[in-house]
């Protein structure tokens, strides 16, 4: 629970407070005075203490130099509560050592620092930190600290060490000191951890150092670190530089994870689990690009599903929908890695097949329509009338081209018959008879 301590002579505006600090979380005493206030704050540890600008024995100035004199007290909250605008008195306060001042007019910017304040003091982070420090009295202090934020340490004294760690593991934060013993400095480690060519390499990095030298800094801050802390370190300055930088870090992956997300929820069907036409488009340029560029075979599949609409109404969407995601699942098992296969419309699926002729993609396919009579996908009998055409090297096809003759093969499926397998082949061409003929 934190501790909070009211200093005002008003019995009204201390309950008020009373009642706000208590809803944030607070356990809160008061004080009608200031000298009564620095007496409890002497015998007691407050994390929030808030006073009046007006007390009948104190400046709040005065005040605020006397409570920062207590022991304990250099890093506590404290708020001046002020009735009047007195930019002259208002001043004082903060250059005596108040964190901030609010008007008692509108408290409704108080409740929100207030409830600010307790979650940020009573929030446990979860994480990884990789801490390279060679003082083991050092290492020993801050690895307290870390472990009381509720975060996972895994410490070295050694640079080397602590980069095989960083390239096997997934951290939240990297703290180390610039100068170590051993054929590695923390300023190598930097450089290394910045070009990793992957996701990792964006880790923040708080750099520690005994040398509080403004050229060192920029240096450090050139090779990509984040934060740089002097030594000797203060605890308060660095668990709160740990937090915002793990909290701002993870917050920013998980938008990342996010966005991946809903990137993938735009290129799936929701049905069949399949790409969609929209993902086909996106990823099609460099089926065709490749095959061009080196001359390879790439044929299309358009799979219609036979009779659709008559399953949707015999048995219900629901049952026909669980067709579509079982057939969808079975249908990536057995393509290839490298093919693509996507729904492109209600009843149709397609399938890109790279360095794939004519003859090899109807053997897959004679292959699959054969499979699907006893795959029974929603305990269905499931057949598919099939077209299939091959990439015209001299007529530029492109994704449209190209289905529209795997359509007219699949077209030519469904006319003889449905459940089978056609392939697109060029009309011949009919001379022109001559006039004698």
């Amino acid at each position: 629970m934190l501790n909070a301590l009211v200093i005002d002579s008003s019995p009204d505006f201390c309950e008020h407070m009373f009642n706000l600090l208590e809803s944030a979380g607070f356990n809160v005493d008061t004080a009608k005075t200031g000298g009564e206030g620095l007496v409890k704050a002497a015998a007691g540890k407050y994390r929030l203490v808030c006073c009046s600008d007006n007390l009948s024995d104190y400046a709040s100035s005065e005040f605020c130099s006397q409570l920062r004199a207590l022991k304990g007290y250099d890093f506590a909250t404290l708020l001046v509560l002020t009735e009047h605008d007195n930019s002259k008195i208002l001043k004082q306060a903060l250059l005596a050592g108040a964190t901030d001042i609010f008007s008692k007019s509108d408290m409704s910017e108080m409740d929100t620092y207030l409830c600010r304040i307790s979650q940020r003091e009573t929030r446990q982070l979860s994480g990884r930190v990789l801490f390279i420090e060679d003082s083991r009295v050092l290492q020993t202090i801050i690895i307290d600290l870390l472990t009381d934020m509720g975060l996972d340490v895994d410490a070295y004294n050694y640079a080397e060490s602590a980069w095989e760690a960083f390239k096997g593991g997934d951290y939240d934060l990297v703290i180390t000191d610039i100068m170590l013993e051993g054929s590695m400095s923390g300023i190598t480690l930097v450089r290394k951890i910045r070009r990793m060519q992957s996701e990792y390499s964006n880790v923040p990095i708080i750099a520690t150092s005994g040398f509080d030298n403004m050229s060192r800094k920029i240096e450090l801050f050139h090779l990509g670190v984040n934060d740089y802390v002097s030594k000797p370190i203060v605890r308060e300055e660095l668990r709160q530089r740990v937090f915002n930088h793990v909290t701002s870090y993870q917050t920013t992956q998980e938008l990342r994870t996010q966005q991946k997300s809903l990137h993938s929820l735009a290129m799936l069907d929701d049905t069949t689990g399949l790409f969609n036409r929209h993902a086909l488009r996106e990823f099609a340029g460099k089926y065709f690009s490749e095959a061009y560029r080196f001359s390879r075979c790439l044929s299309l599949a358009v799979i219609d599903i036979d009779h659709l609409k008559d399953i949707n109404e015999h048995h219900g969407f629901e049952r026909g929908n669980q067709m579509l995601a079982e057939l969808g699942s079975w249908l990536k098992r057995h393509v290839r890695d490298v093919d693509l296969v996507a729904r492109w419309a209600g009843d149709e699926l397609v399938l890109l097949l790279p360095e794939c002729d004519l003859a090899s993609a109807k053997n897959m396919m004679d292959r699959m329509v054969q499979r699907l009579r006893k795959l029974k996908p929603a305990d269905l009998d499931v057949t598919v009338s099939v077209g299939i055409a091959q990439l015209r090297q001299t007529d530029n096809d492109n994704l449209n081209s190209l289905f529209e003759l795997a359509d007219k093969a699949m077209y030519q499926a469904k006319m003889a018959g449905r459940n089978c397998v056609k392939v697109y082949t060029e009309p011949e061409s009919i001379p022109e008879l001559s006039g004698n003929d």
